[in-house]
């Protein structure tokens, strides 16, 4: 029975964030190790490059996808030291504030998970901080993966349409989907 019930999980996970798969590249998940692992799993094809008006937003912005390719590649050092680098460009101002407290958050925290813990919060201030943004080219996908926190789901930002999962790594790196585009 307890087989039976395993099976039944790992083929509704398997269902669930591989449903639109059909045209995309599988890359092979190997678990959350990086020992001797120097890949980069963030890479796709479709990447695009966003630019904004501001030099400050692209640096900001830049930045935060820093962060999150130190996520899915699960390197919890470069995540510390690429948001130590978001916390300074960030200015000391009420608007921004919880942006800078999130980057130094994660750049105190050398704990992996909790780093992604912290990153859905940095995740929602930079989307906060890109709204008031001006994109004059490319687009920002934002994407989501219901698998993440216990099934709660997560969103994060990328500059690709293909899925790089930062909660995750290379566990479920193809897991969730673009919700929507800011251009």
């Amino acid at each position: 029975m307890r087989f039976l019930i395993m099976l039944l999980i790992a083929g509704g996970l398997h269902i669930s964030c591989n449903a639109d798969k059909k045209d995309k590249k599988i890359v092979p998940s190997v678990g959350d190790e990086k020992i001797g692992d120097t890949k980069d799993y963030d890479i796709t094809d479709s990447q695009t490059k966003v630019v904004f008006f501001q030099i400050k937003d692209q640096q900001i912005f830049d930045l935060y996808l820093s962060v999150k390719k130190a996520l899915v590649n699960s390197n919890e050092k470069e995540a510390q030291s690429q948001a130590k680098k978001l916390e300074a460009v960030v200015k000391d101002s009420d608007a921004d504030k919880q942006l800078k407290a999130i980057s130094k958050l994660i750049a105190l925290t050398k704990d992996i998970q909790k780093q992604r813990d912290f990153f859905v919060g940095l995740t929602d201030q930079i989307e906060k901080h890109l709204h008031k943004a001006n994109i004059t080219s490319g687009e920002v996908y934002k994407q989501f993966c219901p698998m993440a926190f216990d099934e709660k789901g997560g969103y994060w930002l990328s500059d690709s349409k293909e899925i790089r999962n930062p909660y995750f790594g290379n566990k479920m790196l193809t897991c969730g989907s673009v919700k929507s585009t800011l251009k």
